[in-house]
C-alpha cells in the first residue's frame, strides 16, 4: 500500500473566502463526495476550530490530511471513508486508520496494534509524562488535548505545543531510546492509546508504509516546532499572543465564544505559551481586549474576534 491519498477529485483555495464563509464551503464540498474520494484545501492557517466541528459533525467518515507547506499555506485534503460498521472494523481499529503512521498498514498489523494497545484515562491537569523520566511508550490522543511542556529559568515552564486526537508525543524517547525530553500534561479530561517503545520500533521495521507515516509526521512536527521558535524570537508579546489565540477562534463573522477549551487556560497559561511572566500576559490581555480582538471574564478568554486576530498578527500592532 502507498502512503500518498487519492488525488482530489475538488480542489478549493480558502484564502478567497472571509474566514467566517469557510467552514461551510468545506462541508458542502465534503458531502458532495462519495466514500473513497478526497477533497483538497488552500489555507492561510491551521484551522483547528474547523477540524473540531467537521469532526464532530462527520464523526467516523472523515479522514484529514493536514500539511504546513510553509510561507503561511496550509493543504487540508480530507477523504471520505466508509461506514466503519461496513468493513466490520473495532472502534479503535477505525481510530488507527486515522492515525498518520497508520494509515495505509494493512489491516493484520492494526489487529496486532489493537491488541497490543493499551487505554488510560487521565483528569485536567494530570501529569502523563515527567520531563527526565523513562516513559518507554508512545502516546496517542484519542480524545482531549494534551500540554508538551519544557521547564525554562526561575521554576517557569514553556508550552512548546499541543497534542490533539489522531496525533503522538513521546516520540523522541521511543526512538533514540532516551529519558522524555519534555513533560506530558492533560487538559481536561483526555483519553490516551500506549503503545510500547519496542512494539513500535519493530513496527517501523516490518513495514515501509508505517515507516513514511512515522517520517512524514516527523516532518510535521518540525514544522510546527520552527514556528513556535519564530513566535517566540521574533514577536513581541502582543503579537505572540494573538498568534497564539487563533487557534481557538471560532470561524464565525466577529465576536464570537472561543473554542477547543479557550475558557479552561489561564494568564500564566498563556504566558507560558509565548516565554513571558504572568504580569506582562496580563497586561497583553487586556490591550487586546481594548483593540477588540477578544472578551475577558475574570481573567479568562471567553470570546475572539479572528478578523481582529489576524490583523493583528499580520501587521504586529
Amino acid at each position: 500500500m502507498s502512503d500518498a491519498s487519492p488525488q482530489p477529485v475538488e480542489r478549493v483555495d480558502l484564502r478567497e473566502l472571509p474566514s467566517w464563509q469557510r467552514q461551510d464551503r468545506v462541508l458542502a464540498v465534503f458531502d458532495r463526495l462519495s466514500p473513497g474520494q478526497t477533497a483538497e484545501f488552500i489555507n492561510d492557517y491551521e484551522p483547528k476550530s474547523l477540524r473540531t466541528h467537521l469532526e464532530a459533525e462527520r464523526e467516523g467518515i472523515c479522514l484529514w490530511d493536514i500539511r504546513n507547506l510553509g510561507d503561511n499555506r496550509w493543504s487540508i485534503r480530507l477523504t471520505r471513508l466508509p461506514d466503519p460498521t461496513m468493513l466490520g472494523d473495532t472502534p479503535r481499529i477505525a481510530f488507527l486508520r486515522q492515525v498518520r503512521m497508520f494509515r495505509s498498514a494493512p489491516i493484520d498489523l492494526l489487529r496486532e496494534v489493537d491488541r497490543t494497545a493499551k487505554e488510560r484515562s487521565y483528569h485536567d491537569r494530570m501529569v502523563i509524562v515527567a520531563e527526565g523520566t523513562n516513559w518507554p511508550t508512545l502516546g496517542i490522543v484519542r480524545r482531549g488535548v494534551v500540554e508538551v511542556t519544557r521547564a525554562a529559568d526561575e521554576g517557569r515552564e514553556i508550552v512548546l505545543y499541543d497534542v490533539t486526537p489522531y496525533s503522538m508525543f513521546n516520540e523522541a524517547a521511543v526512538f533514540d531510546e532516551g529519558m522524555a525530553e519534555a513533560t506530558v500534561i492533560a487538559r481536561g479530561e483526555v483519553e490516551i492509546i500506549e503503545l510500547p517503545a519496542a512494539f513500535v520500533r519493530g513496527l517501523v521495521q516490518r513495514s515501509p508504509d508505517i515507516a513514511l507515516g512515522v517520517a512524514r509526521f516527523f516532518a510535521q512536527r518540525q514544522r510546527r516546532l520552527s514556528g513556535a521558535a519564530g513566535n517566540l524570537a521574533f514577536g513581541r508579546v502582543l503579537t505572540r499572543i494573538a498568534r497564539v489565540l487563533l487557534d481557538y477562534a471560532s470561524p464565525q463573522e466577529g465576536m464570537a465564544p472561543g473554542e477547543g477549551g479557550v475558557e479552561r487556560i489561564t494568564q500564566s497559561d498563556l504566558a507560558a505559551r509565548v516565554g513571558t511572566v504572568r504580569d506582562m500576559g496580563s497586561r497583553a490581555l487586556s490591550h487586546l481586549e481594548d483593540m477588540g480582538a477578544l472578551e475577558l471574564r475574570r481573567g479568562r478568554v471567553v470570546k475572539l474576534n479572528r478578523a481582529k486576530l489576524e490583523e493583528i498578527v499580520r501587521t504586529g500592532r
